[in-house]
């Protein structure tokens, strides 16, 4: 009886760098998506070559190679728990999916040389290009990468999308100074990107319109986490210049959730003792009792025109340098005038009521 034949050995990256006449390491790196600006392309078409012949692995290196696109891109955030970045996370893989591109997903932190260094890597990877999720790179870490699109983010000279931060926190801070508050404190995140430097700007200039003296006020940068807004928050509330804030005003949900947190610590009623306001709309706002105060903010639209700019760039079509998009107050059960003060006066606040 004639043994059943064993099936073909898989060809090892040392049978291909046999047959192709290098070594294992240049291998790896063809194999691997590595090899640009380290390996010739002559040299790369021979190892994928023999490694065709031996029917090795076919992989996307290869047939980036042939296309000259990897049809992937990169995102990076510098959290993947934020309930907001989830959201824009799915809207930009939608749009990829529909365009046939695959996301990869990095999280270097807000440290800037991990950022770095994380770019460094990829900059020898097969990815088309990157989407920076609040990242501001230095420049000198922008060179040589593939085309890149900023998220909630800015540099001069490229492109990116964000949000009408300005307005939203505008209308947020009116709807505040409605209800009869001055004293409203400011809890920001620990994060120096552009969108929340400018909501802790609109704060300022609003106070700076009540008149409120730059020394009676109260404000904290909180690391963006749940338990660092509760943290930061209890100091705002119980440390500081003159009487306590009446209001808070959070730089995201995740941060007025934990602000909330923190005045429960405490035994203040919201929105009896202090009214707390959001931003994003995540679900962490809904969820909350009562439900935040928010700014609305389409995450998933973020996410799909962000991707669509950066695919748009890849296929060498031009751009908006920068784009916005709309965002909403709505009016829930965490603010109300501030103890003692009668019903509100003025004119209705800008946003509607859920």
């Amino acid at each position: 009886m004639t043994p059943p034949e064993e099936p073909p050995r898989r060809a090892t990256g040392h049978d291909v760098a046999g047959r192709a006449g290098v070594s294992q390491s240049t291998v790896s790196l063809v194999l691997a998506g590595k090899a640009a600006g380290r390996v010739s392309p002559a040299i790369q078409r021979r190892v994928l070559e023999a490694a065709a012949e031996l029917r090795s692995r076919p992989d996307a290196s290869a047939r980036a190679l042939r296309s000259g696109r990897s049809r992937a891109v990169g995102l990076f955030v510098p959290d993947v728990t934020n309930p907001f970045l989830g959201r824009t996370l799915r809207g930009a893989q939608a749009a990829a999916r529909r365009a046939g591109y695959d996301v990869a997903l990095v999280e270097p932190g807000d440290d800037r040389d991990d950022q770095a260094r994380s770019m460094e890597s990829l900059r020898a990877g097969a990815v088309d290009g990157l989407l920076l999720f609040v990242v501001e790179p230095p420049a000198e870490a922008l060179a040589g990468l593939a085309p890149v699109v900023l998220i909630e983010a800015e540099r001069p000279g490229v492109p990116s999308v964000a949000l009408e931060v300005a307005r939203g926190a505008d209308a947020l801070l009116d709807h505040l100074t409605e209800l009869g508050h001055r004293r409203i404190a400011y809890l920001g995140a620990a994060l120096d990107v552009a969108t929340f430097r400018r909501r802790g700007e609109r704060w300022s200039d609003h106070l700076d319109g009540l008149g409120v003296p730059t020394a009676e006020r109260r404000r904290a940068a909180a690391p963006f986490t749940l338990d660092g807004g509760r943290t930061t928050a209890h100091g705002l509330l119980t440390n500081g210049p003159g009487p306590r804030p009446t209001a808070v005003f959070c730089d995201d949900d995740l941060l007025a959730a934990g602000a909330r947190l923190a005045a429960a610590d405490l035994g203040l009623d919201v929105p009896g003792d202090v009214s707390i306001a959001g931003f994003a709309g995540t679900i962490l706002s809904e969820s909350s009792v009562p439900a935040l105060t928010t700014v609305l903010a389409p995450a998933e639209d973020l996410g799909a025109t962000a991707m669509a700019k950066l695919l748009a760039l890849i296929e060498g079509r031009p751009v908006e340098e920068r784009t916005r998009l709309p965002v909403e107050l709505a009016v829930r059960g965490s603010t109300a005038p501030p103890a003692g003060s009668g019903p509100p006066g003025g004119r209705p606040s800008r946003g509607r009521r859920r």
